[in-house]
């Protein structure tokens, strides 16, 4: 009984660090995005927002494992957002249904080995 209570006591954690930090992976992705997917689509306004748009898709994949406590089902956030960023890719290239069938494909498996992936990319 009393471990009960002291597990109702207890705060929960009210900092908003693992948000900030979040955030800031996200916007970096989107920067990252327009200013190197823009010199092979371009800067006209539309590649610039889905440029943006899909490095905040990306940028999404890698919270749950900066923040994992955060997230309930970790690994159908990143197939998501992952399915989701490819799908944009095949938008700003102008594929067929083949392609983007292939991209929703490459984003289930991207999406689904994210921990393993993300694990590897070192950030300054």
């Amino acid at each position: 009984m009393a471990r009960a209570s002291a597990h109702r006591s207890m705060k929960r954690k009210s900092d908003t660090s693992g948000y900030k930090t979040i955030a800031a992976i996200v916007a970096g992705f989107a920067a990252a995005f327009v200013l190197l997917g823009g010199i092979s689509a371009g800067y006209s306004p539309i590649s610039i927002m889905l440029l943006a748009v899909v490095g905040v898709l990306f940028g999404a994949v890698a919270a749950p494992e900066i923040e994992p406590g955060l997230f309930r089902y970790p690994i159908l956030w990143q197939v998501s957002f992952t399915v989701m960023g490819c799908i944009m890719v095949a938008a700003l290239l102008g594929l067929s249904f083949e392609g983007y069938g292939l991209a929703a494909i490459v984003g289930i498996i991207a999406g689904y080995l994210g921990p393993y992936w993300i694990r590897q990319v070192r950030l300054p």
